[in-house]
């Protein structure tokens, strides 16, 4: 941003500006582009930069130039090509979503091309159409001279979809789903849900579609009133759809948009966004306020506000132009423009451009940290990060107090090639309700340390035994170790010694999942062999489109285990023991060095599975067995 000489004066003025000051929510979004995905350190700084200004979300750039950044099975059967070539390696969402929510900031996944399937100057491939169009060339749009191509202003061109086209329909509502489906995102933006200009809409298929509603072919005026009002009632009809699908995947997820003013919204693209307000096919919708001075940022506000009727201007989080061009006293005047019209927040046009005013803006508006609107309360609490030298962690003397580069806090707890399993650290971790956690840890950036660490935690699906790889060759820093269901209260986490190996027990942490799983318990008792009394447990997500890994553990290193999993339980005697679980199916393995066997289970996208239980017993070969054989405890997990 540009600053003046008389800025401190601004300052203050801009502050009595604020006629009115938020309650316990505002949305204080921040759209994240391309630019701010290049590295995971890029990410770290720039989620620590709003962080330390009390910004609240953030808008990820998850499909742009024709690729998604992260990796998609639905563009890969689209065109072959799973993402983006820039990120091939990387999944930038996964790691948005992550250092995010650790930091207590809301993700919204923003599909920032929309209807825009291509751009020249990208990877574009034959034609310069991008990957998904010259793989599907029936999906292209064109104008009322047959052109497919629109100036990007630089020498190069974009290339639109046909907006009318089921398939391309199919697709864009499909990559949404997908993103809800798989990452924990709190909400999904489409933008460029508009056409390229009224003279777009004369290609094959959306021509037959118009000719087939009204028994006329498309005018050759394109700006003919009711060939106009034709096109952006399909396009609202599109969004309702797309609300629609993603609400029906989660319904918590929050459906946003970011048009253009209104009324060139219309008048130019054919985006007709007051409608999808009044429709309610939308949760919060962010119009590109785009001004540089206050005074014509009111005018254009005022007039976008006068679309909706009174009630549904609490849906409106205007965007705010922050980059070059617009001093910072213009940014804050614009924020006590919204404030004064009570509305919901801001979005913030873009986090590079936002980097100058944000000490201007946490020294005025966004003095305290508020929750997003809508939201219950502690929906995205940050991390609570317990140390290896807490009061409440006990340490056994063979895990020695080091200095690693990278630990957190500086500090590290260490064993000795020489030390033992019983060696440990022992972590108990507050767990604030119950519901889907996930389990992180802070790996240092050390040489020599254990291929597989032992970390075990409790929880409600019983104990399960973590190989956490600590060595240089694995990620440093917070790393995201497992998903469990946890009751409300406190757990556990031991770290133990390894005979051979150097183990570092540094922070760890517990970090909430806002996506569908259900409970998972443990029932019966397991029998005592060699190793301890065989266990069995089940951690991940029981939902539809999650993972659960089922697990055998205490067993004797390289003996033969099996998992029997199955729908119903039992109580039928067997082996000295007493058979819990009617196996559908027995998946057979080889315990490992530190005892576990583990299996991954899919769980299908299937609402007939929906309340469905799936049942867990682990077996394995052991001479302190009556007949050579241990069964475990069971384990239950019930599908949401």
């Amino acid at each position: 941003m540009t600053s003046t000489p008389r800025f401190a004066a601004l300052l203050v003025f801009a502050a009595l500006l604020a006629t009115t000051t938020p309650g316990q929510s505002e949305l204080r979004a921040v759209w994240v582009a391309r630019d701010g995905l290049t590295s995971r350190t890029k990410i770290q700084s720039t989620l620590d930069q709003l962080l330390a200004a009390n910004c609240n979300c953030v808008c990820v750039n998850v499909w742009s130039r024709g690729y998604t950044i992260h990796p998609s099975d639905v563009l890969a059967a689209a065109c072959g090509v799973t993402q983006d070539p820039a990120y091939v390696g990387r999944d930038p969402l996964a790691e948005f979503v992550f250092e995010a929510h650790r930091r207590g900031i809301e993700v919204e996944a923003w599909f920032e091309y929309g209807f825009m399937f291509g751009w020249s100057g990208w990877y574009a491939g034959a034609n310069g159409r991008g990957p998904v169009l010259n793989a599907n060339p029936s999906w292209v749009g064109q104008d009322n001279t047959g052109n497919t191509q629109v100036s990007d202003g630089a020498g190069g061109f974009f290339t639109w979809a046909s907006h009318e086209h089921p398939a391309v329909r199919q697709f864009l509502v499909d990559l949404v789903v997908e993103v809800v489906r798989r990452y924990d995102v709190d909400g999904v933006q489409f933008d460029r849900c508009r056409y390229p200009s009224t003279s777009f809409g004369y290609d094959p298929t959306t021509s037959a579609a118009y000719l087939a509603a009204t028994g006329n072919n498309p005018p050759t005026n394109v700006n003919h009133a009711a060939w106009k009002r034709w096109r952006a009632d399909q396009l609202n009809a599109f969004h309702t759809s797309l609300y629609d699908a993603a609400k029906a995947v989660r319904g918590s997820v929050r459906v946003t948009d970011a048009p253009t003013v209104w009324p060139g919204s219309y008048d130019n693209f054919l985006q007709d966004w007051p409608q999808w307000v009044t429709a309610s096919s939308l949760d919060l919708v962010y119009p590109q306020v785009y001004r540089t001075t206050v005074a014509s940022y009111t005018t254009t506000l005022d007039q976008q506000l006068a679309t909706l009727p009174v009630p549904l201007r609490s849906k409106v989080a205007p965007g705010i132009r922050a980059i070059t061009g617009t001093p910072t006293s213009e940014v804050l005047g614009m924020v006590a423009a919204n404030r004064a019209r009570n509305l919901p927040g801001h979005v913030f046009w873009y986090a590079e451009g936002l980097y100058d005013d944000l000490p201007s803006l946490q020294a005025t508006y966004f003095q305290a940290a508020v929750a997003v609107p809508g939201q219950p309360a502690g929906w995205r609490p940050p991390m609570v990060v317990v140390e290896e030298n807490a009061p409440t962690t006990t340490v056994t003397p063979g895990f020695l107090p080091v200095s690693l580069v990278g630990s957190s806090g500086g500090t590290a707890r260490m064993t000795l090639p020489s030390s033992g399993p019983t060696e440990q650290v022992v972590y108990s971790l507050s767990v604030p309700s119950a519901g889907l956690w996930t389990l992180c840890t802070s790996v240092p950036n050390a040489a020599g340390l254990a291929t597989g660490a032992p970390f075990e935690v409790v929880h409600a699906g019983g104990t399960t035994v973590l190989a956490v790889d600590e060595t240089t060759a694995a990620p440093s820093g917070c790393r995201e170790l497992a998903t469990f269901w946890l009751p409300a209260g406190s757990t556990t986490l031991t770290v133990h010694g390894r005979s051979g190996q150097s183990v570092v027990a540094d922070a760890v942490g517990l970090l909430a999942s806002r996506l569908p799983g259900g409970p998972i318990g443990t029932f019966g008792t397991g029998m005592a062999g060699s190793a301890g009394v065989l266990g069995a447990s089940m951690h991940g997500r029981a939902g539809l489109g999650g993972t659960l890994y089922a697990q055998g553990n205490c067993a004797v290193p390289g003996a033969l285990l099996a998992l029997g999993l199955g729908f119903q339980g039992t109580t039928l005697p067997l082996f000295g023991g007493t058979l819990l679980v009617v196996p559908a199916v027995l998946v057979p393995g080889l315990a490992d060095a530190l005892g576990t066997f583990t299996t991954p289970v899919a769980v299908p996208w299937s609402t007939s599975l929906l309340g469905t239980d799936l049942w867990a017993q682990a077996l394995a070969f052991d001479a302190a067995g009556p007949e050579g054989v241990v069964l475990s405890n069971g384990v239950a997990a019930t599908i949401q």
